[in-house]
């Protein structure tokens, strides 16, 4: 009596891996902007909500109609909110909802009446113009758009002869300041660099050049042979200076209220010189 045998199934050696050298580089680009966007709040306060509503939107398509006239390629509204909504910027929104609590000590008053606001949008195509040309643009707009603010009330001064009244009165002053002002209505005016497939291939190549000859360096303090690329991988966006990170996420904000969607590589300032755009390379290459 025999048993069949069944042949053995050989054993695989793992390969081991191969040996490579990465490396990163950068390459910084200028491009102009090719979009300006005024972004304006309107503000009413009526004896109702429903009049307020009426009066802010009929504010904002008077405004529209004038910027249209002035060129505006594209006018739109955003949703209407309140008074402590209407400020997108993050460091004025913290100082809304100090001054909310601090209400709800002090009180409100009971004669206050509901406003509304909306914020209004327009963009401009400055693509090819000059910063000459831009700048007598938006002079332009910002006295077109101009609107009479409200006169600061004077500060009364405390009686002491009743400390509570006085300190109260204190701290509704303290409240009113924090608030947006009603009559702010001064524009904000951004500027939108779009780098196009050109800029962006040509700073591509030579980020990757760069990008090769560190890994090329590298490769022969090991003593080996630069090879052929493993993987590369490349992304773009606004020169990440630390002095600006603030001020991209108050534009962002402010995007965000004007319901403005960034395309793809685009890069936001409030500076109508030409801006910078980083793009960089990381690629790993085999080591002969």
């Amino acid at each position: 009596m025999h048993h069949d045998q069944s042949p053995e199934t050989p054993v695989s050696t793992p390969t081991p891996p191969r040996a490579t050298a990465t490396a990163t580089a950068g390459v910084t680009v200028r491009c102009r902007p090719s979009v300006l966007l005024l972004v304006l709040r309107v503000r009413s306060e009526q004896a109702t909500l429903e009049l307020g509503l009426a009066d802010v939107k009929r504010q904002g398509e008077e405004i529209g109609r004038r910027m249209t006239k002035l060129g505006a390629t594209r006018v739109w509204p955003g949703e209407p909110h309140s008074d402590d909504q209407a400020d997108p910027d993050p460091m004025a929104r913290m100082q809304a909802a100090a001054a909310s609590r601090m209400k709800r000590t002090v009180g409100t008053p009971a004669d206050r009446r509901p406003a509304v606001n909306i914020t209004l949008a327009a963009s401009w195509d400055i693509a090819g113009q000059t910063v000459e040309q831009v700048l007598l643009l938006v002079d332009q707009l910002r006295f077109d758009v101009a609107l009479d603010e409200e006169p600061q009330a004077k500060a009364e001064q405390p009686d002491w002869s009743d400390p509570v009244a006085s300190i109260q009165k204190m701290m509704t002053a303290m409240t009113a300041a924090a608030e947006p002002k009603p009559g702010d209505r001064s524009p904000t005016f951004l500027f939108i660099a779009r780098p196009d497939d050109g800029v962006l291939a040509g700073a591509a190549a030579d980020a990757y050049r760069l990008a090769r000859g560190r890994a090329d360096r590298l490769a022969r303090a090991a003593g080996r042979q630069l090879g052929d690329p493993s993987s590369v991988m490349y992304w773009h966006a606004g020169a990440d200076r630390p002095d600006r990170m603030m001020e991209r996420q108050k534009w962002n904000a402010v995007l965000s209220a004007a319901c403005y969607d960034l395309q793809d590589g685009d890069v936001v300032t409030d500076d109508p010189r030409a801006a910078e755009v980083t793009l960089s390379v990381h690629a790993t290459f085999v080591l002969d």
